[in-house]
């Protein structure tokens, strides 16, 4: 609190946010860490991302007309512009953001709420881990295209497996990317 200049009560009702964000985690001694995932904890969340927000977007399809794709492209113009700027961390505000526009055009309030909690840890989570290894972004294609894709089809099986294979894909390298490194990983500690 003095760091910062705030009051104690003003940090222990920020640590409370951020738990309940899931982004920090508070142990039985009063001890409050940053939240780490394991690979089965990634594989759980990508998995109910995969369910919910394929649902999620199939529900926003009869509210999405000219106007909410104009917007979604908008969403997906960022991400081509912070890959094409490889600037990791405005590729990932404008991932999420993508992201966060279909669970708000469902119109379902709890789903995007539900998807809030499973995801905005796991993004944090990922983002720190890879900006760690990172050099560029190249590697990265353009792979929210076919999820705009489908929801313009209007198809929804064409909408749950655009998000199965952005999802999986998402995931599935940095889960065997963690284990290996989990082997080699310190014990998390406050601070970390």
């Amino acid at each position: 609190s003095r760091a910062l200049h705030v009051s104690q009560p003003t940090i222990r009702e920020a640590l409370l946010q951020l738990e309940h964000a899931g982004l920090v985690t508070r142990s039985p001694q009063r001890e409050t860490v940053v939240t780490r995932l394991t690979s089965e904890d990634i594989r759980e969340r990508a998995a109910l991302r995969v369910l919910l927000e394929s649902e999620a977007a199939i529900a926003a399809l009869p509210r999405m007309g000219p106007e909410e794709f104009k917007i979604l492209d908008q969403k997906l113009e960022a991400i081509h512009e912070a890959l094409a700027k490889d600037s990791y961390h405005e590729f990932v505000a404008a991932d999420l953001d993508f992201h966060r526009q279909i669970w708000e055009f469902s119109g379902n309030r709890t789903l995007a709420k539900v998807l809030e909690i499973i995801t905005v840890p796991l993004f944090a989570f990922l983002s720190i881990q890879r900006s760690r290894v990172l050099k560029d972004l190249a590697h990265i294609v353009r792979s929210h295209d076919p999820i705009a894709a489908a929801l313009r089809s209007g198809d929804a099986t064409a909408i749950r497996e655009a998000f199965r294979q952005h999802i999986d894909s998402s995931y599935r390298n940095f889960t065997a990317e963690s284990a290996a490194e989990g082997a080699q990983a310190p014990p998390n500690k406050p601070g970390n």
